[in-house]
């Protein structure tokens, strides 16, 4: 299994520096930086991770880059909130090894210091951990964060089977957004009320992050979703 450490907009220069440092204690490559603020500061903190930080992937488009994950886990310190069912089902960082067990890409995603990650972010994740705290100061410092969710993952790195069949290799995100955007089409063509159709797509989008269902599976529900789309329009003629 590859881990993708995915930093969201840290305002903090010394955090980036300080997760580079934990990514190579626990010897994960993968940093991957999406709008940081990186300066001599992170270079400092990361001591003798300074190869990690050099070597990081500065990613321009969230969305795109996560395509390409088979799993994608989002990290929150809230409960709730105004849209609760972005928040449902939170695992633990203890439960999160089992739930991402035989992917291949698994991209961890770690936000903003003071907002975390927002709302459009979270929906993207098939997973949501939280690590649980006191609740008298329940949010952690996000290097810290990191370091709870990361020490869980560790023992999952390992060399992927490369001789496993093309077809029954893990289907990555982007092939779930494909079947996601034909099950859009098909709610739409019945419809299915607009404003329940965000909240079935952030369902869906779980279900199938966390059932880690193989490409050859996201197919056959891909063709089910189009013939009946096809046969609709051809009846409504």
């Amino acid at each position: 299994m590859d881990i993708y450490i995915v930093l969201v907009e840290l305002k903090i220069p010394e955090n980036v520096g300080f997760i580079a440092r934990v990514a190579k204690n626990y010897g994960i490559k993968n940093l991957c930086l999406y709008n940081c603020n990186v300066t001599e500061e992170s270079y400092h903190t990361a001591a003798h991770a300074k190869d990690v930080l050099e070597n990081a992937v500065s990613v321009e488009n969230l969305q795109d880059f996560l395509n390409q994950m088979n799993v994608v886990v989002g990290t929150t310190g809230i409960e709730g909130g105004d849209y609760k069912y972005l928040r449902k089902t939170l695992a633990t960082p203890e439960e999160l090894p089992e739930l991402v067990k035989g992917a291949q890409k698994v991209a961890v995603l770690f936000g903003r210091e003071d907002y975390g990650l927002y709302n459009d972010e979270l929906a993207l994740c098939h997973i949501l951990v939280r690590i649980p705290t006191s609740e008298e100061y329940p949010v952690m410092n996000v290097s810290h964060a990191a370091a709870v969710v990361l020490y869980f993952l560790r023992p999952l790195l390992s060399k992927f089977d490369k001789d496993t069949n093309k077809e029954d290799e893990p289907a990555t995100s982007g092939d779930i957004e494909v079947l996601l955007s034909n099950l859009v089409s098909m709610l739409e063509i019945i419809q299915y009320p607009q404003h329940r159709i965000k909240r079935t797509v952030v369902v869906f989008r779980r279900i199938l992050g966390r059932a880690k269902v193989r490409r050859h599976e996201i197919q056959t529900l891909n063709a089910i979703f189009r013939k009946t789309v096809s046969y609709i329009k051809r009846m409504n003629k």
